[in-house]
This record gives structure tokens, sequence and C-alpha cells, in this order.
């Protein structure tokens, strides 16, 4: 069995010669270059890299004999895999061989499908090391391009050292051989940094308007790329990042409304509003489906099994729904608004600024628009009572999200430590109005459901299992709104100093 391998490879990138690397290593082993073999290698990895983030590398690898997973751990700790032939991607973990493997991925990567990052040809050669007893001891795997050579964004030759259970000694000295041998300056092979880079500093005095095109424009390209995801149904998570950014541009939209003048909420916010609206079902049935596991837990005289049914109506809705979105983001009018806003955010980026005086600095107008949304939610908080109707809370809810999207869109220009702060403090006011508004539209959806299965001639035991699901929500909602009151008085006791350090006393 071979140990954890360690891996070099030149600092300039450049090839290696199969020649060179068995010279260097015949100086203490008796080296044999083995037959050389190709080999498709396919990494792996969520849409939104949660693999790497995690410091996790998965592979898929297929040759003429067989095909395997190959997942490299964050302590460089190396898993195989065999699997079969015929896996293709994008696919859900659920199809990964059952074991270790799956094991490490498929909490990471959880409701995400993995999809193909990269795919290239490797031309892999092996080297066996034997000591002077005849012993395989270590081997030595040239790790390569397949011909005709490097490209651009395929990964550089390596040599990988795999030491034999026991014989960790000479793996080291074999690493002390090819390093010390003139292959050229030979280096660690590890993976690229993960996480997110550095927040880049803004520049409080930048035309306003050329900060929030910055800003809209990222979020446009995020809806793009997230598209053929939504399209193709490859999991829920591409539909709801590309909601997510289309909130955040209605969002972005409404806090520039005094610097971007009437053509952007004549047109653009129902515009985009109207996109809002026909991608929203489709979000709402797939929360709901997600979220039948946890549902069935909360149930006591029924049983998980009454709830069947109810999956059933909703995957019947859901596939409805989806051919109407599918026919509604391939059609002429969404195509021409893509394009349309695409055009009209490189003007609002290239464009003049207006007259002086007209248009304020980025550094204003986050002041403005970030202290407005404070005041807003720190009002409507405040007048809130225990018998305040459940509109307000909603309406709360809504402010907490423009001054969270407030704090999003003018994040270089916002103090980071005050920011995360502030951020830490509304999550935890977002997090209660979630529950109290989400409690009340999934209990009113679950009652339109009931309705819906009820003509449909569904089961006594069907009915009776949505109405303990109703009857929980319920619980929750109250739950809710009796935490909301020490929620909010924590959030608005300590909001004063944070919204001082992060605006600079703006508000």
């Amino acid at each position: 069995m071979m140990g954890r391998p360690r891996s070099l490879q030149r600092a300039d990138g450049e090839p290696f010669a199969l020649a060179a690397i068995v010279g260097a290593l015949g100086a203490e082993f008796t080296a044999a270059a083995g037959v050389s073999r190709l080999e498709r290698r396919t990494r792996l990895d969520t849409f939104d890299g949660r693999l790497r983030a995690a410091r996790l590398a998965l592979e898929h690898r297929v040759d003429a004999a067989a095909a395997r997973l190959e997942l490299v751990l964050a302590d460089a700790t190396m898993i195989e895999a065999p699997t079969g032939r015929g896996l293709r991607w994008p696919a859900f973990t659920a199809v990964l061989p059952a074991g270790p493997v799956r094991d490490a991925v498929a909490p990471v990567a959880g409701i995400r499908a993995l999809v193909a990052v990269s795919a290239e040809r490797r031309l892999l050669r092996r080297v066996d090391l034997r000591n002077v007893d005849g012993k395989i001891v270590a081997r030595v795997e040239l790790d390569e391009p397949a011909p005709p050579g490097q490209a651009p964004g395929r990964s550089p030759a390596q040599l990988r050292v795999y030491p034999l259970r026991g014989y960790d000694g000479e793996a080291r000295r074999a690493v002390r051989l090819l390093q010390g041998a003139g292959l050229g300056w030979l280096e660690p092979a590890s993976p690229a940094a993960v996480g997110r880079p550095p927040r880049p500093g803004g520049d409080p005095a930048e035309a306003a308007p050329v900060l929030l095109a910055r800003a809209l424009t990222g979020f446009l390209a995020t809806m793009r790329a997230n598209l053929p995801g939504v399209l193709d149904d490859v999991d829920t998570e591409f539909l709801h990042d590309f909601r997510v950014a289309l909130r955040r541009t209605r969002a972005t939209l409404k806090l520039g409304r005094p610097v971007l003048g009437a053509a952007f909420s004549t047109r653009w916010e129902p515009a985009l509003g109207w996109l809002g609206e026909v991608t929203a079902p489709g979000r709402d049935l797939d929360v709901y489906l997600l979220g039948l596991p946890a549902m069935a837990a909360w149930l006591v005289a029924a049983d998980a099994a009454d709830l069947e049914l109810f999956a059933e109506h909703l995957g019947r809705r859901r596939a409805a729904d989806r051919d109407e979105l599918v026919r509604t983001l391939r059609s002429v009018r969404f195509r021409r608004l893509i394009r349309d806003w695409d055009e009209e955010l490189t003007r609002l980026a290239t464009g003049p600024v207006g007259a002086p005086g007209q248009i304020r600095s980025a550094g204003e107008l986050a002041k403005q628009a970030s202290s407005g949304a404070y005041r807003r939610v720190v009002r409507g908080g405040a007048a809130i009572t225990r018998i305040s109707p459940a509109v307000d809370l909603h309406r709360l809810r809504s402010r907490c999200k423009e001054l969270r999207y407030a704090l999003e869109v003018f994040a270089p220009l916002i103090e980071a430590g005050a920011r995360t702060r502030i951020v830490a403090d509304l999550t935890a006011l977002q997090d209660v109005l979630g529950r109290f508004q989400d409690s009340q539209v999934q209990r009113d959806a679950l009652g339109v459901f009931a309705g819906e299965m009820m003509a449909q001639g569904t089961t006594a035991a069907a009915l009776l299992a949505m109405g303990e699901l109703i009857g929980h929500l319920d619980a929750d909602q109250r739950r809710a709104r009796t935490e909301f009151e020490g929620v909010f008085a924590r959030f608005a006791a300590r909001s004063t100093d944070w919204r001082r350090d992060a605006l600079g006393g703006a508000g």
C-alpha cells in the first residue's frame, strides 16, 4: 500500500525529461521506467466552489483499464474510490460510490451538484524505485499534459513521489535527489489559495454612478453565469443564486435613485420586477421540496409516510412551473431585457456623470443610503408593539434587507470591522423576522396545497399530516414574535456606535 504522496513541480512551469529523472534517482536506487498511459482527468466541484473552499480537491480519472475518484484532503491525505466508467457530470453526490470519498464530499457539497470545473488529458509515466535488496520502496509518477503539449489553463507537469508502507525514509531521499539533480528549481505543488480575495478599498470621491454601475454589472454577471444551470435544472441553487443577484440589483436601483435618473425607476425597476415575479414560484416550490425532510421530523401524530402524496403534488406543480419558467427565460422578451440592461450599464459606467453638484460622490451616496436605511429599520422596529399587525413585521424585514444590501453595495467605503459588527447584529434581527414571515407564508401555502389536493381526492391521512404541519408553523411564528422584542432591543442598543464608526458619523 502506498502512503501520502509528495508532489513537486518546476517553478518555471517547464516540462521534465524522463531520462534526467531516472538518472537522478539512479544515484541511490535502481530506477526503472514503466509503460506510459493516457488518462482523462476531470476536476469536480460545486458551481460555487464549496470543495475548494473546504480545501478538498476531487478528480474523476479514467484510463483504458479503469476509472476512479481521487480526493485530496486539506492535510494532503489522498483517498481513492473505484467507479464505473459511465459517470457523467453534473451529478449529485449520491452517484459517488459509498465509502470515505462520498462521506467526505457529501456534507460539503450539500444540495449542490458536482460539475466539471476542468477536463484534460494527461500522460502518466511511472518509475519504480528498488533498494539494494530489489524491493520496490517507492514510486515516482511523472504527470504531464498529453500531446500536443501545454496549453493555457492546463495544469503544469508534476512529479509525485509515493512511499510504500514502511519506506517513508526512502521516499524522502528520492525527493532530495530530485531537488538536487539540476532538473530546475523544484517546489511543492499545492492547490491555489482558496477563499475570497481581499476586499479592495473604495474611493469616496468616485462618481456614485460609476460605483453603482460596477456593482450592478457584477450582479448581471452572476445572473448570466447561473442561467445555464437554471435552464438545465442542474440543482436548485442556480435559481436561488440567480434570484439573489436579481434582488440585489433591484435593491441597488432603489438605493441609487438620488443619482440614477428617472429612466432607471420608470423603465428598469418595473422590468426587473417582472423578472422577479416570473422566477418566484419556482423558487418557492424548491424551498418546500427541500424542506420536506425537516417538516417530516415535526410530525407527532402523523407519520412521515403520510407526506408522500404532498411531495408528489409539489413535484407535479414544480414540473409544470419549470416548463413555464424555461419558456420565459428562453423568450425574446427576456433576451432583449438582458441585452438592453447590459447596454444601459455600459452607458452608466462610461457616460458623463452629470452637471457639477448634481451627481453625488460615492462616499456621499453611501452615507445617505446607509444611514437612511438604518433609520428606517430603527423607526420601524421601535413602532412595533405586541398588538401590531403581521404586515408591520413583514415591512420591517424588507427594511432590514435594504440595509443589508446597502452594506454590501457600499462595502468598499465602510470600515471593515464596523461593518462586520453591523452585519452580525442585523443578521440576528433578520433571522427572527424571517422565521416570523416564512412561517406565515408557508402556513398559507400549505392551506392552498391542501385545498388543491382535496379537490383531487387525496387521502385523509395526507390532509391530517399537512394540518399538523400548519399547526407547527403557527406555533413557530408565535415563538418568533415573542423573541422579536429582545432581539430588536439589542440591535437598537448597539447600533448607534457601529453606525458612527462605519459611516463616519453620518445620519
